[in-house]
């Protein structure tokens, strides 16, 4: 976890400033940890990635649950690579070893009033720091509805206060009694030791009210002086209990202290103290009652390790380690235990004092009251049964992920992209539009996740992208991806210096449509007399794909595609660039038929899209076109599998004419 930390740290000044990409990978059983994975320690550094990605806006940031499954290095080498390249948007994406890819989300429910309550007057509690607080008033409400006996536990030494400052109720009487006190005693207080000295009197007053309260609900409550990071007067005080109340039956474990700051300027000693109250400290109390017959186990946690938050890299870490050790809990003990994580909101309360609450409401993040919050608390311990473990209160959290603004990033070079190089103009390899398609329909899918693309709408070639740097060190190219609509997306994709190639707007939904019956081949077919790579077509062998052609009409063309798996492209596919670039391909071959001149698209109606994936096999594809004027034609094209079916069709492609290059033998 504390490298984990310390790698973020270092990096921290740089790619907050300039960007980059931060990613962070565990194995926790493929689903974060959901299901009890024995390596719950490992839980928190996805609660460093998710405060990442918050304070360094310009930066990629992803945390990654790769199960081992017993798979060799090269193989998850692969699985990682994969999600790296081609993986979605996801801020936290699990990949099982069952080839499962997992994401996140977060579902309401209620709560189930019938379940058989877990305490009773006979149950002994033990709390870590829940003498003060929050977690006192969800103790009271526990006490009220259970009447059994609490062991509070905290680092408050009790002392008798002063003669003087009896009647002094708030900080500024307190300090105010306390200094006159050592005037008139000839011992003036410096400001440090004043104020020491006012927070030891009203956090002894706070335990001792916390006591009285537990009685008054009907309880019992002993305090004792123990750190939970300290197992030896951990082990004491409960062996002190036990004595006096028998066996442990619940833990609560509340512990916590905050010291927010940035990741850049965090501390190794800053993040020790925060994550270590929460995580040694549990640890500590399950080992301490390891022979305890407990019932409950209920763990103050933060919505800050569902989501992240500014400045508490090392308080999200330490709470969704304790969410994983609740799940792993969870799992060991079975139904016997209930066991919670509660992932609570700001409070109106604890820690939260008038400046931060100021800083809720102004972002409009409502405060849990504390009689809410606590009836709550002890209702989902007394009643929760079986329910889930990790739980987020009083906080809301992002239904999606959000794409205003969100843009995807490709480097083109001929190590990673081969086949670009039977794609060249005048010797420059150019970008086709089958592949910008295939980015574009990539780049919705990972906006979007869980929703298919079933059609690109609107697709125009505004400049063409020439890869000027493709054998020397690569052309960079970003999507960006806005929500003009719900499932609809608007497109860019632009150049390194912003200037524009191509836009179009991706539709999405649940699945893909059932595919039409294919329309009918086009008639009166006639036979080219020539071979159609050398001579209408400039493409090189690797976009080769037309593998017959059967003929063309004035009405229209029908040939034979290979698709992307039959040129044996790499990678993995969203649609059938190849056999897209195919289609393309014979419009031009038909716009020299009816038009005696070389064609270049220029824009695209609608792709639809019937299936996720390429298909299998040849393709047979069928051209309809018209002729626009003498410089512009206009095709639909259907691209049918081998089994028959309809697996795509491009409508309206607009195709102009262009004049013969300069000098014979420009093309390659």
């Amino acid at each position: 976890m504390r490298a984990a930390f310390r790698a973020a740290h270092a990096v921290a000044p740089r790619i907050g400033r300039d960007g980059g990409v931060f990613v962070t990978v565990q194995d926790t059983g493929g689903d974060f940890g959901l299901s009890g994975s024995e390596r719950a320690l490992l839980g928190g550094i996805a609660g460093i990635a998710k405060t990442a990605s918050l304070e360094w806006p310009a930066a990629a940031v992803k945390a990654i649950d790769l199960e081992g499954g017993g798979r060799d290095a090269a193989t998850l080498a692969e699985v990682l690579t994969a999600e790296l390249l081609e993986g979605g948007a996801e801020l936290e994406v699990g990949l099982r070893a069952d080839g499962q890819r997992l994401s996140l989300r977060a579902v309401s429910r209620a709560l189930d009033t019938a379940a058989t309550p877990s305490l009773d007057e006979g149950s002994v509690v033990v709390a870590t720091g829940g003498a003060r607080g929050v977690t006192a008033a969800c103790l009271t409400e526990l006490a009220r509805q259970t009447r059994a006996r609490f062991l509070l536990l905290g680092r408050t030494r009790l002392e008798d206060e002063p003669e003087a400052v009896r009647g002094a109720s708030d900080d500024a009487s307190l300090k105010r009694a306390l200094l006159q006190a050592g005037s008139a005693a000839g011992k003036p207080l410096a400001p440090a030791e004043l104020g020491a000295r006012a927070r030891a009197i009203l956090a002894t007053r706070e335990v001792k009210a916390t006591i009285e309260a537990i009685r008054a609900a009907g309880g019992e409550a002993r305090y004792a002086v123990a750190d939970a990071r300290d197992p030896a007067s951990l082990r004491a005080a409960l062996a002190e209990a036990r004595a006096a109340w028998g066996p442990i039956t619940a833990i609560v474990h509340a512990a916590g202290v905050i010291a927010d700051q940035l990741i850049a300027q965090k501390t190794d000693e800053r993040f020790d103290l925060v994550y270590d109250t929460k995580v040694a400290g549990l640890l500590n109390l399950l080992e301490a009652t390891s022979s305890d017959p407990l019932r409950v186990i209920g763990l103050f946690s933060s919505a800050a390790a569902r989501s992240g938050n500014p400045g508490q890299c090392d308080y999200a870490a330490a709470n969704e380690v304790l969410n994983k050790l609740a799940a792993l809990e969870a799992r060991r003990r079975g139904a016997a235990c209930v066991v919670r994580a509660f992932g609570w909101g700001p409070w109106d309360g604890g820690m939260v004092g008038p400046a931060l609450r100021a800083h809720f409401e102004a972002h409009g993040t409502p405060l849990i009251p504390l009689s809410a919050g606590a009836a709550a608390f002890a209702a989902e311990l007394q009643h929760g049964g079986s329910a889930p473990v990790e739980l987020v209160l009083g906080a809301a959290l992002p239904a999606k992920v959000s794409v205003q603004g969100a843009c995807f990033d490709m480097l083109v070079t001929r190590a990673s992209h081969p086949y670009l190089a039977d794609h060249a103009i005048d010797g420059v390899p150019v970008l086709p539009v089958a592949l910008a398609l295939e980015w574009f329909a990539r780049a919705a899918k990972a906006a979007r996740p869980g929703l298919e693309v079933v059609a690109c709408r609107d697709v125009r070639v505004l400049k063409g992208a020439r890869l000027g740097r493709y054998l020397d060190g690569g052309d960079r190219f970003t999507v960006r991806a806005k929500e003009i609509a719900p499932n609809r997306l608007g497109l860019e994709l632009r150049g390194p210096d912003g200037t524009l190639f191509y836009t179009a707007t991706a539709e999405l939904s649940t699945c893909h449509p059932k595919p039409a019956a294919p329309p009918p081949d086009p008639a009166a077919l006639e036979e080219l007399g020539h071979a159609v790579y050398g001579h209408e077509l400039f493409h090189g062998p690797q976009f080769q794909v037309i593998e017959s052609l059967q003929g063309v009409s004035q009405q229209g063309a029908l040939g034979t595609l290979a698709g992307t798996r039959e040129q044996q492209w790499p990678g993995e596919w969203t649609t059938d660039a190849a056999a897209l670039d195919g289609g393309l391909q014979l419009a031009l071959l038909w716009t020299t038929h009816v038009l005696g001149g070389r064609g270049l698209p220029a824009a695209v109606g609608t792709y639809r899209l019937y299936q996720p994936k390429p298909a299998d096999g040849l393709l047979r594809c069928a051209l309809r076109g018209r002729v626009v004027d003498s410089s512009k034609t206009v095709c639909d094209l259907s691209f049918v599998g081998e089994d028959g079916q309809l697996v795509s069709e491009l409508s309206e492609v607009e195709v102009y004419c262009r004049p013969e290059p300069k000098t014979p033998g420009a093309r390659s």
